[in-house]
């Protein structure tokens, strides 16, 4: 940990980021992990600063970390030990996404991944199978245009943001 949550809240942050990591065949390894992202759920409760957990899975026992196999279950752990949102993979595919966010009670934020030259499709896909939104890094940052790809994933956002509206 680089900084708890009271010392990220001090330091003027809107919220707390930890990793979660299965799959990685390494028992020891992932009931740490469970109990490290607890711990910091209690902390950050406690610091009432909301807490996002990315959920991954990868390791020697994940052929496909994107399959609802993995997501479901990481996403809905890292929503019982109290985070407040979740960030994790694409499923690839709307109704196999949309069913991931069915079975997580907390928000979900799409990660970017490497960079990926359909990564507006990815936005796409993670807006219409229901997701909170998007949370990108290099997808941005590495992009030709930068200032192009975010106008275009803006417009894809507020599409979705409008049709919410209508139908609430």
């Amino acid at each position: 940990m680089l900084a708890t949550p009271e010392e990220a809240l001090r330091a003027g942050a809107d919220a707390v980021l930890t990793y979660m990591v299965v799959g990685t065949g390494d028992a020891d390894f992932e009931s740490k992990e469970i109990a490290r992202n607890a711990q910091v759920a209690r902390e950050c409760e406690r610091a009432g600063i909301p807490l996002i957990v990315e959920t991954l899975a990868r390791g020697k026992n994940v052929a496909n970390p994107a399959d609802p196999k993995w997501l479901s279950p990481h996403t809905r752990m890292a929503a019982e030990l109290g985070a407040d949102m979740i960030k994790t993979d694409y499923a690839g595919d709307v109704e196999l996404m949309r069913s991931v966010i069915a079975t997580c009670p907390i928000p979900i934020l799409v990660l970017g991944g490497s960079r990926n030259a359909a990564a507006l499709d990815v936005v796409r896909g993670a807006m219409a199978a229901g997701a909170a939104g998007v949370f990108f890094g290099r997808n941005v940052f590495q992009s030709e245009d930068m200032g192009g790809f975010l106008q275009q994933a803006r417009a894809i956002l507020n599409k979705t943001e409008d049709r919410k509206q209508c139908k609430g």
